[in-house]
C-alpha cells in the first residue's frame, strides 16, 4: 500500500513521532506547541489542548510514545530518565494527573521508545443510581483476577464511570465481586448512570526496555503498577528490544483463542500479539500479523514509529511515502486491518517431476493464508495451466480446514516445464 501524506504531524529534533487514535480523530503530543493537538486524518488540527504543565522542548525530552486508555492520555519520554506521564482533558485542558520517574540505578538500566498502558472497557449492564454500592457491568465482571487487583499500595481496582447526560464521571474503587459485577468501596456512587454507559479501567504499564536489567546482551519487557509506578517484573529477551511502536487492545483476529486482551508490539515486519495474561518466567504469543512495511528493494524494513488500533483499524505511523528515501516533512500513518484477508498462496506439486506421456500424475495443493498466518477456510481455489495437452481436474476447489485447495494434473506429451497457477479471490 502506497503511503499519502495524511495526518502530517511535524519532523524536527524537538518533536518525535508519536500518536494515537480515539473515534477517528488522531492525537499526538507536540513539544513545540505545548498542546495536545487534535487532527483530522487529512492533516487538519481540529483543536489543540493546551498543557497545564509544559513540556521540555528539547529533543531529549521528546514524547516518543502515546497512548490513550479511554480516559486518559499517556505519554512516554526518555531522556536522562524514563518518564510516564498521565493526562486528561479537562476543560479544554490537558492536565498532568501524574508522573513516573525510573531513573537508571545499580539495578536497572532505561532506554525506551515504546509502552503501553493495559486497560479494559465494557459498559454497565443496568442503570446505576446515586448512593449505589453494586456495579453491574457486562464484561470483566466474571474475571476474578481482574476484578481483584490490587496496586502496590494496597488499593483495589479504580473503576471510572461516566461521563453521564450531564457530563458528569467519577471513579470507585472495587472491594469485591458479586454475580453480574462488583462492590465498591466507602462512599457510594455520586451519580446516576444510564443503561450502557462507558465504563473504563486500567491496570498495568508495559515497557519496551533495550536493557535488561543493566545489561544491554538482549532487552526485556517491564511490568510496572499503573496506579503507584512501582516495578513488578520483566520478562528478558531479545525480540523486547529496539521495539519503537506498540499498543494495548482487543482483538477478535485468532480463532483458537477468541476475543482476547492483548499486548502488541511491532517487531521488523510483524505484529506480535503477548498473552500477559499468562503464568510463568515467559510470556507466550496468541499470533503474529504480516505488516506492509518492506522498502521497494524488498528487503530492508521500513520503521514504524508508533501504532494503535480502533475499531478493525491498524493505523502505523511511518514515515517515506516508498521506503527509498526519507524525503518527506512529515510523519503520516499507513492503515492495516484486523479483519482476515488471503495475504499468501502457496503451491506445491507431489511429485515435482513426473514423465511427459499424458498418463502419469501429479497432487497440485495450494495453501491459502491470511495476515496472521492462519488458514482461510471455505474459500475456491481456481487452477489452470499452460500445457495445451495436459490437463488441471477439477479447475477449482474449496479450502478445507487447514487453508488447503487440491487437485491433480495429468502429463501431456512434450517434455517440458508446466506452469500451474492457483488464483483465490478476496471477498
Amino acid at each position: 500500500m502506497a503511503a499519502t501524506e495524511n495526518i502530517k504531524l511535524i519532523k524536527t529534533s524537538f518533536q518525535q513521532a508519536n500518536f494515537t487514535v480515539d473515534q477517528g480523530y488522531f492525537y499526538t503530543f507536540d513539544n513545540q506547541q505545548d498542546n495536545l493537538l487534535q487532527k483530522t486524518d487529512d492533516g487538519n488540527t481540529s483543536f489543540s489542548y493546551p498543557f497545564d504543565t509544559l513540556l521540555a522542548n528539547t529533543s531529549a525530552d521528546a514524547v516518543r510514545s502515546a497512548e490513550f486508555d479511554g480516559v486518559y492520555f499517556w505519554s512516554l519520554q526518555n531522556a536522562t530518565n524514563l518518564t510516564i506521564r498521565r493526562w486528561k482533558i479537562d476543560n479544554y485542558v490537558c492536565k498532568l494527573q501524574q508522573t513516573f520517574e525510573y531513573t537508571d540505578s545499580g539495578s536497572h538500566t532505561y532506554d525506551s521508545t515504546a509502552f503501553s498502558v493495559e486497560h479494559y472497557h465494557t459498559q454497565l449492564s443496568s442503570a446505576v443510581v446515586s448512593g449505589a454500592m453494586n456495579i453491574y457491568f457486562d464484561d470483566y465482571w466474571d474475571d476474578t483476577t481482574l476484578m481483584n487487583f490490587t496496586t502496590t499500595s494496597g488499593a483495589g481496582l479504580t473503576i471510572h464511570l461516566g461521563p453521564n447526560a450531564n457530563g458528569e464521571e467519577e471513579d470507585v474503587e472495587v472491594t469485591a465481586t458479586i454475580s453480574g459485577g462488583v462492590t465498591i468501596s466507602g462512599a457510594t456512587t455520586q451519580y446516576a448512570h444510564a443503561e450502557d454507559a462507558p465504563i473504563h479501567f486500567y491496570t498495568y504499564l508495559w515497557v519496551f526496555n533495550n536493557y535488561d536489567g543493566i545489561s544491554n546482551a538482549t532487552g526485556a519487557l517491564y511490568k510496572f503498577d499503573a496506579y503507584t509506578g512501582d516495578y513488578i517484573t520483566r520478562y528478558a529477551g531479545g525480540a523486547y528490544s529496539a521495539v519503537n511502536a506498540a499498543t494495548f487492545y482487543n482483538v477478535d483476529s485468532f480463532p483458537t483463542y477468541g476475543i482476547v486482551d492483548t499486548l502488541a508490539y511491532v517487531k521488523g515486519t510483524n505484529t506480535l500479539f503477548i498473552n500477559i495474561g499468562a503464568v510463568g518466567a515467559s510470556l507466550p504469543y496468541y499470533g503474529s500479523m504480516v505488516m506492509e512495511n518492506i522498502k521497494l528493494d524488498e528487503a530492508a524494513v521500513i520503521t514504524i514509529y508508533d501504532i494503535c488500533m480502533d475499531n478493525q483499524n491498524i493505523y502505523r505511523l511511518q514515515e517515506t511515502p516508498d521506503g527509498t528515501a526519507t524525503i518527506w516533512t512529515y510523519y503520516s500513518y499507513l492503515l492495516s486491518s484486523l479483519d482476515a484477508f488471503v495475504t499468501s498462496i502457496s503451491l506445491a506439486a507431489y511429485p515435482a517431476i513426473i514423465a511427459a506421456n499424458t498418463v502419469a500424475t501429479t497432487g497440485i495443493v495450494a495453501i491459502v493464508k491470511d495476515q496472521f498466518l492462519q488458514p482461510i477456510i471455505g474459500r475456491t481455489v481456481y487452477f489452470t495451466e499452460d500445457d495445451s495437452v495436459g490437463v488441471v481436474v477439477p479447475g477449482t476447489d474449496p479450502t478445507d480446514g487447514d487453508g488447503k485447495a487440491e487437485t491433480t494434473y495429468t502429463s501431456g506429451n512434450t517434455a517440458r516445464e508446466v506452469k500451474i497457477t492457483a488464483v483465490v479471490e478476496q471477498v
